[in-house]
């Protein structure tokens, strides 16, 4: 009776696998992490239409936070780097909301940052206040995390101009309206998130880091023949 031998197929399988993990693409989590380019235009809608929604009368609970919101494990920031202007991709559709009747534009957070799983990432703290009591300003935190796709946990206050008489009344400053919301992206997707009274677009982009110039290989000198000797005088 032939016998099937299994270990030479165990050997070619197992050597499959450990060229696998070494092709470029395929590194484990010891790998460095990923950088994005995170940006988020929020914009307010100026025509208020609730649908009816009746808005919570007691806002403790929008200061709770949830087990997955505390799974980072501080509230630092990882290093992150603030885009330029000249980097934002999303200037079209700001462009656009500014010239609606129906949305004002009132914040552009862009910034680069590398991110990580979600057990370990931490949110990026948004402030967009300005002059409290002549403009709407949002401010918040958004935290991004990547696993099989991206992660973006957005958790937003929008704050719209209170005149003195107001703040008077006021005892403590409290968010008017709140957006809390995640979404599974995919890099370079657009993605949209709503609230009855503003609005959120959403861009993660790979992030590639410009090619090194590399400094000329400095060229050797020929070289020198021995100078000859002058033929003696006959």
């Amino acid at each position: 009776m032939m016998k099937r031998c299994t270990h030479p197929l165990l050997a070619v399988f197992a050597l499959l696998v450990t060229v696998l993990h070494a092709l470029p693409g395929n590194a484990g989590e010891a790998g460095a992490p990923r950088v994005f380019e995170i940006e988020l235009l929020v914009f307010q809608n100026l025509v208020v239409n609730d649908g009816g929604e009746v808005w919570p009368i007691d806002y403790s609970q929008w200061f709770e936070t949830t087990g997955e919101e505390q799974a980072g494990t501080d509230t630092t920031t990882e290093k992150i780097d603030w885009l330029p202007e000249k980097a934002w991709r999303l200037t079209a559709e700001r462009n656009a909301l500014g010239r609606s009747s129906r949305y004002r534009p009132v914040a552009y957070f862009a910034w680069r940052q590398a991110v990580l799983d979600r057990s370990r990432a931490t949110p990026v703290t948004l402030s967009g206040a300005s002059d409290r009591h002549g403009r709407a300003y949002v401010d918040g935190a958004a935290r991004v995390a990547v696993e099989r796709y991206l992660h973006l946990y957005l958790d937003l206050q929008l704050h719209t101009p209170v005149d003195d008489r107001q703040s008077e009344l006021l005892e403590l400053e409290i968010p008017e309206f709140r957006l809390s919301e995640n979404r599974r992206m995919r890099s370079g997707e657009i993605h949209y998130f709503d609230h009855p009274r503003f609005g959120v677009i959403a861009l993660i982009t790979p992030y590639e880091p410009p090619p090194q110039e590399t400094a000329p290989v400095p060229q050797a000198a020929p070289a020198q023949l021995p100078a000859t000797a002058p033929a003696a005088a006959r």
